[in-house]
């Protein structure tokens, strides 16, 4: 019986090893400049929709990832806080990622599209899991990358005024060994 104990434990470090898969968790809040992290809004006057464009800015990745590795999947995972001061809306937050060498990140299709609710005086919480995103994968795969954020007021009482504050924004990238 002792003889099997230590072949069970080494069973699944064994299974582990065939599928030679790099998984990485990027906290790519942490990649933020802090003062992006947390931006106020308003005070937006009425109107039928307004945009505030959160942040929009490139981050320097790991490099040589994508020299041995492709991309299996990849996952993003958002959330956010809105300290609501005045005023009530819907709306949109957007998450928005590009190659590098893009001009504005803004200019594709967002990742992530994150409904909400807002009224006078409330927080709302809001977090959002996109699973498998090939366009999120290709990007990350690179030692640069060019991420923005976006919210987009459908105001419904005024003035609308708050802070918005990143609080996860993290991604999943599971990569197999290309050699």
């Amino acid at each position: 019986m002792r003889r099997l104990i230590p072949i069970a434990l080494l069973l699944p470090l064994l299974a582990g090893c065939g599928n030679r898969n790099l998984i990485l968790t990027i906290d790519i809040l942490s990649f933020m400049d802090p003062a992006t992290r947390a931006v106020n809004y308003g005070p937006i006057p009425p109107s039928p929709s307004d945009t505030v464009e959160v942040f929009a800015d490139s981050l320097n990745l790991l490099q040589g990832v994508g020299d041995v590795t492709r991309v299996a999947s990849a996952s993003l995972d958002v959330a956010a806080s809105f300290d609501n001061a005045s005023g009530a809306a819907t709306g949109d937050f957007l998450i928005y990622f590009a190659a590098a060498d893009s001009a504005n990140p803004f200019t594709t299709t967002p990742i992530a599209d994150i409904p909400f609710q807002l009224l006078a005086g409330q927080i709302t919480n809001v977090n959002t899991h996109v699973d498998t995103s090939p366009v999120l994968a290709e990007v990350l795969t690179h030692d640069r990358a060019k991420v923005g954020l976006r919210i987009i007021f459908n105001g419904t009482s005024f003035p609308i005024q708050g802070r918005e504050t990143l609080t996860k924004f993290a991604a999943t990238v599971v990569l197999k060994k290309d050699l």
